[in-house]
């Protein structure tokens, strides 16, 4: 069973910890190829990418690569590898999602389509969205490379489908209950699970135990599912009234477009709490302890969730 403060995880965590500098070091690499000449002007799409990727944020995805992989016995430049392979795409696509939503602001300071433009940010996404195809490329496990690309493209096309289907969303919702809530998990599933499992999965691929790939995928998905649902539960207030497609298709507008609204936050918290559960679950039937740190990320969901649902109202 895992435990939150073996001595092996504290290990694999602060061996964490320490790569991810080297994870910053190498994305801004993979960023700065190309023309210099061209590189150098200040609205390059590779100067817009450093911007982005120097504001920082929670590397997720890193931390998800970086530890699985070290339970799993990889070395360090595989792990980093990995961990810089996820981080660009997923980098990617938050600076396409900020130009869809029209979020001005992304982790502290300006998105990048609001310093740069509209067309310099897509640039600049698809750019972060090639260079993690160029990270993968310096994997030492060459001899599963294929599946791997193979995989980085699919999870890719299945996050592009999860967004394609959260833009248009908004029809689910004169859905019955039941429908509307599997379309939202489906969504979710799709749109933010298929980026959190890439980096467990490729370490799976690269510790050659491809056999456990469903148990990520179980894992991860229902995470995923839980995730979304305590974003909801933060944005109540934010999301009332805004109008878009994206903001209103969440887990309690549906609740309250079928006519429960006083039983919407219950609802969504056990719902939740069941999904944060499923992911534990599945995390622990991973070998080595290769799912720790989405355990952990798990159980400290659930925390939040209960605290955020108390004295919360729609």
């Amino acid at each position: 069973m895992y435990s939150h403060g073996s001595t092996q995880q504290v290990l694999i965590r602060d061996r964490a910890d320490d790569l991810l500098d080297a994870v910053q070091i190498r994305m801004l690499e993979c960023v700065s190829s190309g023309d210099p000449g061209i590189s150098r002007k200040s609205a390059s799409a590779q100067h817009a990418a450093a911007y982005h990727l120097c504001a920082g944020g929670q590397r997720v995805r890193a931390k998800l690569a970086l530890h699985a992989g070290l339970a799993l016995g990889l070395t360090e430049n595989t792990v980093v590898t990995i961990a810089v392979t996820v981080e660009l795409l997923h980098n990617a696509s938050l600076i396409h999602d900020d130009i869809q939503d029209h979020e001005e602001v992304r982790r502290g300071q300006n998105a990048v389509w609001k310093s740069y433009g509209i067309n310099t940010a897509i640039c600049t996404g698809d750019l972060l969205l090639s260079a993690a195809y160029a990270a993968l490329s310096k994997i030492e496990n060459s001899h599963v490379l294929p599946v791997m690309i193979s995989l980085l493209h699919t999870r890719t096309a299945s996050a592009i489908d999860g967004q394609c289907a959260d833009l248009t969303a908004h029809a689910n919702l004169e859905k019955s209950t039941p429908e509307a809530v599997a379309r939202y998990e489906q969504i979710a599933a799709a749109k933010s699970g298929a980026l959190l499992r890439l980096p467990i999965e490729l370490a799976l691929l690269a510790a050659d135990h491809s056999r456990y790939l469903p148990d990520a995928k179980h894992a991860v998905e229902a995470f995923a599912i839980g995730y979304q649902i305590v974003d909801d539960l933060n944005d109540i207030q934010s999301d009332t009234g805004k109008g878009s497609a994206r903001e209103n298709f969440n887990i309690i507008t549906i609740y309250k477009a079928n006519g429960i609204a006083s039983q919407a936050i219950a609802k969504a918290t056990a719902l939740g709490n069941h999904h944060l559960g499923l992911a534990i679950e599945s995390a622990a039937r991973l070998p080595l302890e290769a799912g720790a740190l989405l355990t952990k990320y798990s159980h400290g969901l659930g925390k939040h969730l209960a605290d955020k649902t108390r004295g919360t109202t729609v």
